[in-house]
């Protein structure tokens, strides 16, 4: 197991390292430069100053006052060159002091170890030289800007390493920490390994467990919300199947209620009700589209005779597979629907006059030619046929197919009456009749021929 340690710590740490190990290399180098500059500035200042002697000796050989006085002059003006020596003084052949710098009391004071004697040529003079027991603490002390400068760009570079240790130790880490953390599947987790480098501090640690830990909530939680899910399916299935079908009771008994309330219950073709809406739709429809539209009305005749010689429940059963034919020869070429009784309206869309006769002439010989029940029964059946003019309303048609089929059955039965729509009456001029003036016009029905039961008739209204 990894030793932990707190990041803060290693951090602070490695800092200090940092540092010491920079000052350290930092020191080391200035002063070595240090010391370098100052046996280079001592060896200048030794050749200047026995130069500067030499020549003052050479310009006064045997006057020591023009001596004395040259030398006070020159040190003077050349005092700041000599800031790296503590004290020199020039002796005669018999070791006299002939003249001494700064002073005398300076020089006495001066340890006589530190002195450097230098002879002069072409002269019996000699030169004492005494230089500073510490140089290297007066060249520190001289060169103090020239150290700030080179500290402060120790911390700039102190810095830097800073920034390259934590943009390649720690943003290393935590990218890998990241691509593993994106890779975590919830259906089979697994606890997200340390890092090798980052491992080692107890506060990488604790943040690792505690997304290990997070991780392990989540699967679980993923699991608990998994199991609620299956089972919100299930009832959510079973419930939708209840509905369905629940749903689909509800259809079916819509439609046995709609079968109920539009149709006729003993012959299964629309009721009068139904036909009504049916009939005043298909009336605009033609309207709009200007099409054509007829109407058959069909009786069977005598059909109360059936009832009497057999039985109201035959004749219901004539009346049901009456309506079965006549549906049959309809088909889905038109509307057929009870209009009462053993009467029965079919609706013929876009069927004109000359077709609704074929059509009804068709229907009467089927029906004629029929054979009901066990019994054999026949029945005729009397047609009336009138086609929507452009000057007429819905009842108005049915009134004209109504009529005809009174015609039909007036004039003997089994037969086709057409009704037909006189359009081309003389136009009268009102404006000529005199005050108190009237017209009167007559309708004359047609006499029926009698010796021809089955023969169409047309009727005009």
């Amino acid at each position: 197991m990894l030793p932990q340690r707190s990041a803060v710590q290693f951090i602070l740490t490695k800092v200090l390292a940092c540092y010491l190990a920079v000052t350290g290399f930092v020191l080391c180098v200035f002063i070595t430069w240090s010391y370098q500059q100052y046996q280079e500035n001592r060896q200048h200042v030794v050749q200047q100053l026995r130069s500067s002697v030499e020549t003052v000796i050479e310009q006064t050989p045997d006057n020591n006052d023009q001596l004395l006085a040259s030398l006070t002059l020159g040190t003077q003006f050349f005092s700041r060159d000599f800031a790296s020596v503590e004290s020199f003084a020039l002796l005669d052949e018999d070791g006299s002091i002939v003249f001494s710098w700064p002073n005398q009391a300076q020089l006495d004071a001066t340890d006589s170890s530190l002195f450097q004697l230098l002879a002069i040529q072409n002269s019996s003079f000699t030169l004492a030289l005494a230089f500073p027991k510490w140089p290297l603490y007066q060249v520190v002390i001289n060169n103090l800007p020239t150290a700030m400068g080179i500290l402060l760009l120790q911390f700039v570079l102190l810095l830097a390493v800073l920034a390259v240790v934590i943009k390649r130790g720690v943003r290393s880490g935590f990218e890998g920490f990241m691509r593993e953390l994106s890779l975590v599947c919830l259906e089979r987790p697994t606890p997200l390994q340390a890092h090798s480098f980052l491992g080692q501090f107890g506060e990488y640690r604790q943040i690792l467990d505690g997304i290990n830990r997070v991780i392990l909530s989540l699967a679980k939680s993923r699991e608990e919300f998994s199991n609620i899910n299956k089972s919100l399916e299930s009832h959510i299935k079973a419930k939708t199947a209840a509905l369905e079908e629940r749903n689909q009771e509800l259809v079916d008994l819509n439609q046995q209620l709609s079968v109920i309330a539009n149709t006729d219950a003993l012959t299964q073709v629309y009721n009068r009700t139904r036909f009504d809406v049916l009939f005043l739709e298909y009336v605009m429809l033609a309207r709009r589209r200007v099409t054509p539209l007829s109407l058959l009305l069909v009786d069977l005749d005598d059909f109360k005779k059936v009832n009497d010689r057999f039985g109201h429940q035959i004749g219901d059963l004539v009346l049901k597979h009456a309506a079965q034919v006549i549906q049959k020869e309809v088909g889905e070429e038109g509307v057929v629907a009870r209009w009462g009784g053993e009467e029965f309206a079919v609706l013929l869309p876009y069927f004109d006059l000359l077709s609704a006769e074929r059509k009804a002439e068709s229907l009467r010989a089927v029906l004629a030619e029929a054979h009901f029940e066990e019994q054999s029964i026949q029945v005729t059946t009397s047609i009336g046929v009138a086609q929507l003019s452009s000057i007429e309303t819905g009842p108005e048609l049915l009134k004209r197919a109504d009529d005809a089929l009174y015609d039909a059955k007036g004039s003997g039965r089994n037969r086709v009456i057409i009704a037909y729509v006189e359009e081309n009456h003389a136009q009268l001029d009102s404006d000529s009749l005199m005050e108190g003036e009237f017209i009167e016009v007559f309708d004359v029905e047609p006499v029926p021929i009698q010796d021809e039961p089955k023969a169409s008739q047309k009727h005009s209204s």
